[in-house]
């Protein structure tokens, strides 16, 4: 990907947590935002940090887990601004809790932030892209795409769906000239946990090995890997040395011993 100055970057989950701060750094190096989360106060918010800082945003409302508004989205910003040159699918939910403490959809409202968001928004604009002929898309996901973390089943799974999305998008891309990114941070102190009461109790103690980032941590590894072209990155090199240096058996073993149990058992 060349340099981000001048270029137009979409970024989802806009309005809070970590995607204000992806949405801040690409601006910082130049690019044109186009602000997209499903509370418009929000993106309000945001834009206007940018702007006051000196760069350019412009707010998109929508709600990503309904296919029809991805529609009307991706619409309007293809009539408007145009095909982005940087997509960032960032926009996530879901409740870290076992197969049994789940409501009846909880599953599927999972896989429709972020995997299916992304999917189908990546669908809707990615052949203006190919057709320019330039691009990047960049997916979020999380170190939980990676290992099995007990108590955690419809937001790990979703979280693997965000990373084999990738893969394949990667194949379906090779030679377009639009590069794929995925991002997979460890543990991020963001509101997510204050919006998931009883979510950060459950990560496993072996988690602390690896750290906490701060968003704008996150944010600075996103930039780099859409400059860079990065195909997958783990941060922070302590949980990408953790968990790519521990053989899967080990792992998930370590996983299981220090994550959450049923009470009793």
């Amino acid at each position: 990907m060349p340099a981000l100055d001048g270029k137009l970057s979409l970024v989802t989950g806009a309005s809070s947590g970590i995607g204000v701060e992806i949405a801040k750094a690409l601006a910082a190096r130049g690019s044109r935002l186009l602000l997209v989360a499903r509370g418009r106060e929000g993106l309000e918010r945001t834009a206007a940090e940018i702007t006051e800082a000196g760069g350019g945003a412009s707010v998109f409302p929508a709600d990503l887990s309904d296919l029809a508004d991805v529609r009307r989205l991706a619409g309007e910003v293809l009539a408007g601004p145009g095909a982005p040159d940087v997509l960032v699918n960032n926009a996530g939910a879901g409740r870290w809790r076992a197969i049994d403490e789940t409501e009846p959809g909880e599953a599927a409202r999972a896989m429709a932030l972020p995997y299916l968001a992304a999917y189908e928004l990546t669908r809707e604009l990615v052949p203006a892209m190919i057709e320019r002929g330039s691009g990047h898309i960049l997916n979020m996901t999380s170190a939980a795409a990676y290992v099995t973390i007990p108590g955690a089943t419809a937001y790990g799974v979703a979280r693997w769906a965000m990373r084999a999305f990738s893969y394949q998008l990667e194949g379906d891309l090779r030679g377009t000239g639009v590069g794929v990114s995925l991002l997979a941070p460890t543990e991020v102190d963001s509101p997510y946990f204050d919006h998931n009461p009883g979510s950060r109790e459950r990560i496993p103690r072996v988690a602390k090995l690896t750290g906490t980032l701060d968003e704008a941590d996150v944010a600075a590894e996103a930039v780099k890997a859409i400059e860079r072209g990065t195909r997958e990155r783990i941060v922070p090199a302590r949980g990408r040395l953790l968990i790519r240096g521990t053989p899967a058996p080990l792992m998930r073993g370590l996983v299981n011993r220090t994550g959450w149990r049923r009470r009793g058992r």
